[in-house]
């Protein structure tokens, strides 16, 4: 049994969106600066989060398959807070950038045992980089199953 949560992630990075930079889990930024922006990236503080095995045959514990579904939270930055522009000049790009974030998800067609369908519901508003600068923006959450044996 080996999970594929390296193969999913480079999967998500790989999807392409218009002015959207859209990260893998070995190129998060610590301090974006504003001039990477819009972007997509793991949220480093909660990536992963509800984790959940399911067995679906008997049999020895690494012959047995099993359904393992868990959730990656990813941050999308929008544009910084301090950059001048209010909530309301950048909130139409930000909503139409973050839905086209998860057409592009919804559209995937995975190349591994695996499914990606968008969770949660957006909460737009302030969000963090690692080094704590405020951008618009909001959490995309990716419920993953995964179909191991």
């Amino acid at each position: 049994m080996t999970l594929a949560i390296a193969n999913v992630c480079n999967e998500i990075a790989a999807i392409s969106v218009t002015g959207v930079d859209i990260r893998d889990i070995d190129e998060i930024k610590e301090e974006l600066g504003g001039r990477d922006t819009p972007c997509l990236m793991p949220k480093p503080d909660g990536f992963i989060t509800d984790f959940n095995v399911e067995r679906d045959s008997f049999g020895a514990a690494a012959a047995a398959r099993k359904t393992v579904t868990y959730t990656l939270n990813y941050t999308y930055l929008h544009a910084p807070l301090a950059s001048g522009r209010g909530l309301f000049d950048v909130y139409d790009q930000m909503v139409t950038k973050s839905f086209a974030i998860l057409d592009a998800i919804i559209a995937k067609d995975s190349t591994i045992a695996a499914e990606l369908v968008p969770a949660d519901a957006l909460a737009y508003g302030p969000v963090v980089d690692p080094a704590g600068e405020a951008y618009h923006g909001c959490i995309i959450s990716v419920q993953v199953t995964e179909f191991v044996n």
